[in-house]
Formats: C-alpha cells, structure tokens, sequence
C-alpha cells in the first residue's frame, strides 16, 4: 500500500500530462512552446494537488520505497503510454521535435536537482510545493525530458523511438536519471544534517 501512495502522484501526473501532449499534437497546434507549457502545467498541477492532500502525512522517504515505487511506475506508465498510443498516437511530432537539444547530461542535472531540491525543501516542511515548483521553473525544457522522471522518460522514449534517441541511450539515461535523484536527495540531507524526514513527499 505504501508503494502505492509513493508512485499514484507521479503516475497520475505523468500520464495526465502526456494525454495533454497527445490531444495537441492531435489537433496540431503548432507551437510546441504552448504544448510544453500547458503539458507541464497539468503535470505540476496533478503533483500540487496529490501533495496539498497529503502534506500532513509522514511518508516513508527511504531509498527502498522509491526504488519500488520507481519500478511500480515504470509498469504502469509504460504500459498507459503504450495504450494511449494506439488510440491518440504516440506524440513524437512534439517529443522528437528539435526544439530543445538532447544530451544525456542535461537529464542527470534535472534529475539531480529535482532530488535535491525536493529534499532540502523538505528539511523546511516545504517538501510538497517543491517538487511542482521545480518542474514551473523547467517548464520549457522539463516536458522533453519526461519531467526528469526515469519512468516517464522511459516509457515515451520506447514509445516515441526519436531517431536521435536510441533505446540502448534511453535506457542508460532513465538509469542515470534514478542514481542523479538519489544523489541529489543523498547529498541534500548530507547538507541538511539528515533532518529531511518532515510531512507530505515532496514528490
């Protein structure tokens, strides 16, 4: 159960926000500045709500649940994206679109920031607003990069088959995007002093 609440905010966020990438690159809108700008609202927004109702819950934070509420969401969003596929296409007119550059690195730092932040925020009791604060602040690079989510990421990767995108690089990113967070989280409590265990996850 507690693997459940861990993952239900970012599965919920994720797959909202790519039905709202796929429902405009539907109707062809063609500025992918608007896509990602109301993708990331609606990923920020589902993650504020589910955070705002759970902000005053002690939540288990260690590095074993989020390992399996990481692999928790990479099944159900993989497999979300793949239906949605089928019936709304798999959005690779936005997603693969050269609009923001790929490399491998800026995934790590996202991914590192985010835990990073997340964490310190936490120390502050401010864990629930930081993480869709962070994603805000990304909106216009944050989509591309499955919200600096190794799931997410993943998933559209494997969906979408960019060809700048190979599915051994998606592969080693979305790895590299689940130790980036846990060494931003790591390194934020080390600043902290390990007092990072406060009410609501940050994500």
């Amino acid at each position: 159960m507690a693997v459940w609440h861990s993952a239900e905010p970012l599965i919920a966020a994720a797959l909202g926000a790519h039905i709202a990438v796929l429902v405009l690159t539907k109707l062809a809108v063609p500025a992918p500045l608007l896509t990602a700008l109301v993708a990331t609202i609606v990923f920020a927004g589902i993650s504020l709500a589910y955070a705002i109702r759970g902000r005053m819950i002690v939540l288990d934070v260690s590095a074993a649940l989020q390992l399996k509420a990481g692999l928790l969401g990479l099944v159900i969003i993989g497999a979300g994206v793949w239906l949605l596929g089928r019936v709304l296409g798999t959005g690779a007119e936005f997603y693969c679109v050269p609009l923001v550059p790929w490399r491998i690195e800026i995934a790590l730092f996202g991914s590192f920031t985010v835990g990073c932040l997340t964490v310190m925020a936490r120390a502050r009791w401010r864990g629930w607003v930081a993480y869709p604060a962070v994603i805000i602040s990304l909106l216009w690079i944050a989509p591309f990069y499955g919200f600096f989510s190794a799931p997410l990421f993943l998933g559209i990767s494997l969906s979408t088959a960019c060809p700048d995108r190979p599915i051994s690089s998606a592969v080693i990113t979305a790895l590299g995007m689940i130790a980036g967070e846990q060494f931003g989280r790591a390194f934020a409590g080390w600043l902290s002093g390990g007092r990072h265990d406060g009410p609501a996850n940050g994500r």
